[in-house]
């Protein structure tokens, strides 16, 4: 099954809903700049260790990284896990450049 993309404008009004998560699969000290508001932090390494752990398997995962790489194989690892509604968007660059909310750790 493909792994579907959303464009931060189209994933904005998902942000901080019920059942809707955000990962940020880079690693800590990407992180360490900025990430989306509220966003679970599981670098694309640890995916398959952590995920059953930190996020629901009835939510809606948008999974971001720097620009889309790493993105796609962790939406892809969590698809084959039992995640249904994955969606890939891309890089947090788009996110923070359009204005929507950021936090640093």
């Amino acid at each position: 099954m493909a792994v579907p993309t959303i464009r931060p404008e189209e994933a904005a009004p998902l942000h901080g809903g019920p059942g809707t998560v955000f990962l940020d699969v880079r690693e800590e000290d990407e992180v360490a700049a900025g990430k989306v508001a509220g966003a679970t932090t599981i670098p694309l390494s640890l995916v398959p260790l952590l995920a059953g752990e930190r996020l629901p398997k009835d939510a809606t995962v948008i999974v971001y990284c720097a620009a889309g790489g790493r993105a796609q194989k962790a939406a892809e690892a969590l698809q084959g896990m039992g995640w249904r509604d994955v969606r890939n968007m891309g890089g947090y660059k788009d996110w923070s450049e359009a204005g929507l909310p950021t936090e640093k750790d």
